[in-house]
């Protein structure tokens, strides 16, 4: 649920079609306009990523890769 406030009245009307998911990892909620990975599926188990936890998934799989610190040379 998101709560909306008018700044020239302040009316405050509450919106609930704003599409609100829970991380997979923290358990956060997060919307669409934050970023993340709102479905997803590894393997046949559904995801979720709040941007945070997504960040971070990415930085891993850079360290594992082998690519972390260093620049790409050509």
């Amino acid at each position: 649920m998101a709560k909306i406030i008018n700044i020239h009245t302040g009316d405050k009307t509450d919106r609930d079609d704003i599409p609100v998911f829970e991380c997979s990892i923290c358990n956060c909620k997060f919307s669409e306009g934050e970023g993340g990975l709102q479905h997803g599926a590894i393997g046949m188990i559904p995801v979720s990523f709040c941007p945070t936890c997504f960040s971070g998934i990415f930085d891993m799989v850079d360290y594992f890769k082998g690519s972390y610190g260093e620049e790409e040379e050509e």
